[in-house]
């Protein structure tokens, strides 16, 4: 019996964390947004079924959201992804490998606000760095915080500036790990550098590259820092992303729990199916070798 109890136990503590900063949250989220629970006007809630959910659909500027954040994850996500698996294999072997390596992963290091505050000053109309190397060309200011359109391409264009070291990163390690009899044996049989990428190290890296699109996908759905510390969601509803919009509902202006939680279990079920769907398109669960053929 006492076998059985101390384990039990000494992993209690960890246990009852887990739930307290994980379950519970989860389970209150769930149950808020079936909600009218709004602290702007009172702390008492009653049930209103699916109406917080009808109302997304009903909302233009959680449309807005959802239409910039779906930019975000199609635009930039596939550029990071080309742009780390270039950088992964250009660098490798050059003189000043380990500088350069270590100087491409600067921007995923830098904490979010201060890169945030960076770019801001990057883009600022009358004095900033990114205007002033454009007039060298001729192109005139450009509004960049100002103006819709370039609001959303600055921060498509942060975003990948941000992330594809992470990309990068996971496919230099994978190309470590790459055994080079394989390689070695490529080339004694006749093949370039071209057939070795498509035919031994692109197959190995395969699924390496498809954790790495997972990942991205379901942090791009979360994106908030750049927007909080950049543009604040503006010009307009311009560059809202559904997390900063889920943000402004359910705690900078709105103080709605309900609506806010409905938000944010709606952004958990577009996570799940879309991460779902990248399994099922590319077989993901053969390429890392575990579950049987379906």
């Amino acid at each position: 019996m006492k076998r059985r109890v101390v384990p039990w136990l000494m992993v209690l503590p960890v246990l009852a964390l887990f739930l307290a900063m994980t379950i519970y949250p989860f389970g209150f989220m769930i149950w808020a947004s079936f909600r009218d629970y709004d602290l702007s006007r009172s702390a008492e809630t009653h049930f209103i079924g699916l109406s917080n959910y009808f109302q997304i659909f009903k909302d233009s500027t959680a449309i807005e959201s959802m239409k910039f954040t779906a930019k975000l994850l199609s635009i930039a996500v596939p550029i990071e992804l080309v742009l780390g698996v270039l950088i992964a294999f250009l660098i490798r072997g050059v003189r000043g490998e380990k500088i350069i390596r270590s100087s491409l992963l600067i921007p995923m290091m830098i904490p979010p606000a201060v890169s945030g505050v960076a770019w801001k000053m990057l883009y600022n109309f009358a004095f900033g760095p990114v205007n002033w190397f454009l007039s060298l060309f001729g192109v005139p200011k450009i509004s960049w915080l100002g103006d819709p359109f370039y609001a959303q391409l600055g921060i498509i264009i942060i975003d990948i500036w941000q992330w594809t070291p992470f990309i990068f990163l996971m496919i230099y390690a994978g190309l470590q790990s790459i055994p080079q009899d394989l390689i070695d044996a490529a080339r004694v049989d006749g093949a370039d550098w071209g057939k070795v990428f498509l035919h031994v190290e692109f197959p190995l890296l395969r699924p390496l590259i498809l954790v790495a699109l997972v990942l991205r996908i379901i942090d791009c759905l979360k994106t908030f820092d750049i927007v909080f510390m950049t543009t604040w969601g503006g010009p307009g509803s311009a560059t809202h992303t559904y997390s900063f919009y889920i943000y402004k509902v359910g705690i900078s202006f709105g103080w709605n729990i309900g609506y806010a939680s409905a938000l944010s279990v709606l952004l958990l079920i577009v996570a799940i199916v879309l991460v779902n769907v990248v399994f099922r398109l590319v077989r993901m669960r053969q390429q890392l070798g575990f579950g049987g053929e379906e």
